[in-house]
């Protein structure tokens, strides 16, 4: 056959490509599409037999107006016992409170829970259910209880795994517990999904612990004084009366806290209305007794002159008095021990902020601490602590209500210093007079109180009567139709991802722990050397696949390989080439042999010499019998005819085995008869090809290229570490070895084409192999319709 001669071009740049990227992973696509047609499997299963979860929602109003708000008038409020500001904060901590939820739920009858048991789920059954659970006797109400039953028909039934029947409308005992089930006859039994059923009942405020996550309250905005109340749940029903029943228990308990508040203010002002007729009383008694001793009806001009001067100080000094007397009585209030964790009186004339605020405050961890008491018991430690916070809030309001008589008492004072000068005037009044003023005075400050006090308990009788909430139900609870939960789309992409993503994780690890050379992409990456060509993946048992008449694929690539030798031999007439490669099994022997056979059918004499003498596999590879070889020759035993082997099939080619093994292979080397060997060689050969040891594992190969004009590189697919391609560019950068260019040995199909791992089709590498121009096409076919080449083996050395 004769080669055509053509330019090599130069070597590109590593460059990533996407055909290299799909015939390298083209080969898992079939796992990926089976974990993925898992996952969806998964995701199935999953809908399937998921509860599906839906959502209720409602809305209401808090209103939050409340004296000196602008939003009514001041005096209107405080008739109606409106409070100050509400946090809305607090109102939707209050609304999920567990109080409020356990009496929606006693209020629902929620303590008792029904579910159908099917094979695989159980279904939760809320208002129609056919079988209803009656308490005889609760032994614990503090523990709950749950058991299962079978429902033989409308009469019988099995309880838990016991043998024994019951009937319905018949007692039974659960723990401590004496219970009895009914059958609701206008639901039949066939329509439920099976006769299996589990009844629990919990205490309500347990009940209502594990309820309150389901519930969700927010503000719309920070200005917004509506809440958006909405539940997750299975049963649309229950979650509707549930949301309702809330915002109407909700109602109920801040109008009763009103009616509270305002009945305590009640009785407090009845008490002081009756001390104060008692001292009025008295009051008006003396002044009767004084003008009839005195005969006194009429003040003196000149006195009703001086009180007309004085009379605005007077009113201010009234004022001050009256609100020292209210603040005495509040300070006393507060220290009486029956008055301890009760609500305060408010809206009593003391115009104080900070008061008000306290009063207010004390008075809602009043009422927290009653509504708590309703179900709890007093020495609980939650109690115990708002016991003690009330006790603190108590002393705060009485050092507040010390330091603002305090300063009344201030005010009083210099107002009295002021009427002091005034009335020193009064010095030549008659005495009676001024006796009779001041009995009068005092008769005036007890009325203006009692009046007071009447005006304020006709306040709080009427707020008493109409106390109204302050919240208003904007939109009633409402349930979706579709479940939120499971939520179909994202199952199955979540699912579908998952089957994506674990196949694709271990292939990632593979390719992080494979650290084996795998395309022409990663030499040229790693190493400036040239690549010369490459040779395919052989399966067969021959060694020598290059003959006569061979037109297989490998074949050509050998025959390839030999036309690109032509440029790095140049006009060398008789070139020594030395094969070597890293370590064992990276092909050298396959190279070399085929190589030489290649050689030898381009019309060249060629041989193949063995200097591989520490683990020779060429003879054997050709199946030829051994005899002397080059150790002979180096010791003087043999003569240079005596070492020729000459292979069968194949003119002009032959083969020098190496010998015995000698003990030492690097010295032997050395040798002088070494020089012999090589020039007599050159005188019989036109192409000698030196197989010699690899190069990363012992000195053989250097010792070697001080014979050799170029030296070919072998690197395996598969085998050759790719931390080993440094070798590679440092014995080429340093031009250990002459003339170094490598051979990517033992590429495999991929879906049909070498692809990536040559010149992209430039000398047949990439256009694949069943295209009419080589021999051996056929095969059995593999994953997808590829057929796999059933050519020579790889076995030798590969």
């Amino acid at each position: 056959m004769t080669d055509q001669t053509v330019e090599i071009p130069a070597q590109e740049p590593a460059r990533p490509d996407i055909r290299d990227f799909l015939t390298r992973y083209l080969k898992y696509l079939p796992w990926l599409l089976v974990c993925m047609v898992i996952g969806l499997a998964l995701a199935y299963i999953k809908i399937r037999y998921a509860v599906p979860i839906y959502r209720v929602q409602s809305t209401m109003m808090i209103k939050n107006e409340g004296p000196g708000s602008g939003g009514k008038d001041d005096r209107l409020g405080a008739l109606f016992m409106s409070e100050p500001m509400n946090n809305l904060l607090d109102e939707i901590e209050f609304l999920k409170s567990s109080p409020v939820i356990a009496r929606v739920v006693r209020d629902l009858n929620l303590q008792t829970s029904y579910y159908c048991n099917g094979s695989v789920k159980s279904s939760f059954i809320y208002r129609t259910t056919p079988i209803v659970l009656h308490f005889i006797q609760n032994g614990d109400s503090n523990s709950g209880i749950a058991f299962r039953i079978t429902a033989i028909d409308d009469r019988q039934f099995l309880l838990n795994n016991e043998k024994a029947v019951n009937y319905f409308g018949q007692p039974f005992k659960i723990g401590h517990s004496i219970c009895m089930l009914t059958r609701d006859m206008n639901l039949d039994l066939k329509a439920f999904q099976s006769r299996n059923y589990t009844i629990s009942w919990q205490p309500a405020i347990a009940m209502a612990r594990g309820l309150t996550g389901a519930i969700s309250i927010s503000q719309g905005n920070e200005y917004s004084s509506v809440l958006t109340l909405s539940m997750k749940t299975e049963s649309v029903d229950m979650g509707v009366d549930m949301l309702n029943t809330i915002m109407a228990v909700y109602d109920s308990l801040i109008a009763q806290d009103k009616k509270r508040i305002a009945i305590n203010t009640a009785n407090f002002i009845d008490d002081r209305v009756r001390s104060l007729k008692d001292s009025l009383g008295g009051v008006e008694g003396n002044l009767s007794e004084f003008k009839a001793s005195n005969q006194t009806f009429d003040i003196n001009d000149q006195a009703k002159s001086f009180v007309s001067d004085i009379s605005q100080s007077e009113k201010e000094l009234k004022t001050r008095e009256t609100q020292l007397i209210i603040m005495n009585w509040l300070i006393n209030y507060l220290n009486e021990p029956a008055s301890s964790y009760k609500s305060v009186p408010v809206n009593l004339g003391i115009e104080e902020p900070t008061l008000t605020a306290l009063f207010s405050e004390y008075n809602r961890a009043v009422l927290d601490r009653e509504s708590n008491l309703k179900t709890t018991k007093p020495d609980n430690p939650m109690i115990k602590r708002m016991e003690a916070n009330l006790d603190k809030m108590k002393v705060n309001m009485l050092q507040a209500l010390a330091n603002v008589k305090q300063a009344a008492i201030l005010a009083r004072d210099q107002i009295v210093k002021s009427n002091e000068q005034l009335q020193s005037q009064l010095k030549t009044m008659p005495r009676k007079s001024i006796h009779e003023q001041s009995i009068l005075h005092q008769q005036q400050i007890l009325q203006e109180l009692y009046y007071f006090l009447l005006q304020k308990k006709l306040e709080t009788s009427i707020s008493s009567a109409s106390t109204i909430s302050n919240s208003k139900v904007v939109e009633p609870a409402i349930g979706s139709d579709v479940p939120v939960s499971p939520n179909n789309k994202s199952i199955y992409t979540t699912y579908l991802m998952i089957g994506l993503l674990i196949p694709a994780a271990l292939i990632a690890i593979l390719e992080v722990l494979n650290d084996k050379v795998n395309n022409r992409l990663e030499i040229q990456k790693a190493t400036q050397t040239p690549i010369l060509g490459e040779v395919g993946h052989s399966e067969g048992d021959r060694t020598l696949i290059v003959s006569t008449n061979s037109r297989g694929f490998i074949a050509e690539q050998f025959r390839i390989i030999r036309t690109n030798l032509q440029y790095i031999t140049g006009k060398n007439e008789r070139p020594v080439i030395l094969v070597t490669s890293s370590f064992s099994g990276e092909g050298k022997s396959f190279v070399s042999t085929n190589m030489g056979a290649v050689m030898a059918l381009a019309g060249k004499k060629t041989v193949v010499m063995e200097f591989d003498i520490r683990k020779p596999k060429i003879i054997s590879g050709l199946d030829l019998k051994r005899k002397m070889g080059i150790t002979n020759y180096i010791i003087g035993s043999a003569n240079f005819e005596d070492l020729l082997i000459k292979v069968e099939g194949i003119d002009d080619f032959y083969v020098i085995p190496c010998g015995p093994i000698p003990p030492n292979p690097a010295e032997l080397l050395l040798n002088p008869r070494l020089n012999e060997l090589i020039e007599t060689a050159k005188r019989h050969f036109e192409v000698i090809i030196l197989d010699s040891a690899p190069v990363g594992l012992v000195s053989d190969a250097l010792t070697l290229s001080r014979f050799a004009d170029c030296t070919l590189y072998i690197v395996r697919r598969g085998h050759t570490p790719r931390r080993l391609l440094g070798l590679v560019n440092e014995l080429y950068s340093n031009k250990k070895l002459p003339a170094m260019s490598v051979i990517l040995n033992d590429v495999k199909l991929q879906g049909g084409y070498y692809g990536g791992y040559g010149y992209y089709g430039y000398y047949g590498y990439g256009y694949g192999k069943n295209n009419g121009y080589f021999e051996g096409n056929s095969g059995r076919k593999g994953l997808f319709g590829k057929r796999r080449s059933k050519g020579p083996s790889d076995k030798i050395d590969k």
